[in-house]
């Protein structure tokens, strides 16, 4: 029997995304999710970090392709307690930078350093993600590309950081979370910038169709994606129209 807010984790490891012997029932989905992720975001690694709260226990999962002499590092000195990419990642609704060069708190200085010995990156981005009302979710990607301004390049990154972090994240959750099928609830929106992408729209004249920018089409389009589970366009098209939600769109014109 359960204790009253008893903590429960579940840790998987896959040092520079290899599975390890140790570890041989690592599910392949999950694997598949972190490797594709890399190659979708071309980041160094991918950690990703799990609540499930509920009334008397409290449920972790912990994923990371970090290497192993970082890994051991960062549980050693419990750097989760303090790093802002998870701290603040879990409860924010945007993408939390974590500059390993100009950490900004005397107490993140450690944790900087390490990073940038082990050769994680200069940046972890945090990208948080809820799943139900007492799962949450941050999955961090560990990169060296210059996060640090504001720009159309970047923001373009954290779409794609955003799009792979809940496919990973809905991965994990049904495997160790939930039970029964996934269900996929796209919004009115993001139905509708896939149907006008069906008919041959590019995403500025969506945008211009429905009042709304470029940027928040692709946007619409990238949440579309992670929760069809696919990873370009025109497959999100092909499996919207495999489940009939453009007739569903369609009657409501």
């Amino acid at each position: 029997m359960r204790g009253q807010n008893e903590a429960m984790y579940r840790v998987l490891v896959a040092p520079e995304f290899e599975i390890q012997k140790s570890d041989p029932d690592f599910p392949p989905s999950i694997f598949e999710a972190l490797k594709n992720a890399r190659s979708e975001t071309q980041c160094n690694y991918i950690s990703v970090w799990i609540e499930l709260d509920a009334d008397e226990f409290s449920s972790h999962v912990i994923v990371t392709t970090y290497p192993t002499q970082w890994v051991q590092e960062y549980t050693f000195f419990n750097y989760s307690r303090i790093d802002p990419s998870i701290v603040n990642g879990l409860n924010s609704t945007g993408a939390v930078i974590f500059d390993h060069q100009n950490p900004g708190k005397a107490e993140l200085e450690a944790l900087a350093e390490g990073a940038l010995r082990n050769g994680i990156g200069r940046f972890t981005i945090g990208i948080p993600a809820n799943f139900g009302p007492n799962i949450r979710s941050v999955t961090t990607f560990a990169t060296d590309m210059d996060m640090s301004a504001p720009c159309d390049d970047n923001q373009s990154v954290i779409v794609r950081y955003r799009e792979q972090a809940y496919i990973i994240g809905l991965a994990v959750v049904e495997r160790f979370l939930k039970n029964g099928e996934p269900k996929i609830n796209l919004t009115e929106r993001e139905t509708e910038v896939l149907y006008w992408g069906s008919l041959g729209k590019t995403d500025q004249q969506t945008g211009e169709i429905m009042g709304i920018s470029r940027w928040t089409v692709v946007a619409h389009t990238q949440s579309a994606k992670s929760k069809l589970r696919v990873n370009n366009k025109a497959a999100a098209i092909s499996r919207a129209h495999e489940l009939y939600l453009f007739k569903k769109f369609n009657q409501k014109l």
